[in-house]
């Protein structure tokens, strides 16, 4: 009879927690950090920076925009693929409207070429802060 008691204590609890999990996740925030302390221990984490967008650029092929973003600690480079710069464009933003303009990034860290970058996760990962 105890067995069974446990059992379900058990159940209950694990049930709990996984749904309190899911719901939590969207409520997650990635780290905040400053450009100087972007390191490759951060390779594929997410994270959120703020800064000063000092240039913008694009591909050769012209779908991918690249971002020159400084934070007054450092540089580094904003990757916005073809699919969430279409995303930002249905907004009527094109990604030179954010020359000059203070941004905060949510993003994946990535290397490319022994720089790291960080990869927008989508359009709502950008945000106009000034």
């Amino acid at each position: 009879m105890e067995d069974k008691k446990i059992f379900r204590l058990a159940l209950f609890t694990a049930i709990f927690g996984l749904v309190g999990m899911i719901v939590s996740a969207n409520y997650v925030m990635p780290q905040t950090v400053q450009i100087k302390d972007m390191n490759r221990g951060m390779l594929d984490k997410e994270v959120s920076v703020e800064g000063l967008v000092t240039g913008v650029s694009q591909s050769q092929k012209g779908g991918t925009y690249f971002l020159d973003l400084m934070d007054g600690t450092g540089k580094t480079k904003v990757v916005i693929f073809d699919s969430v710069a279409s995303e930002i464009q249905k907004t009527n933003i094109t990604p030179q409207n954010f020359i000059n303009r203070r941004v905060k990034i949510d993003g994946k860290v990535t290397e490319y070429q022994g720089s790291l970058e960080v990869v927008l996760k989508d359009a709502s990962s950008l945000k106009i802060v000034a």
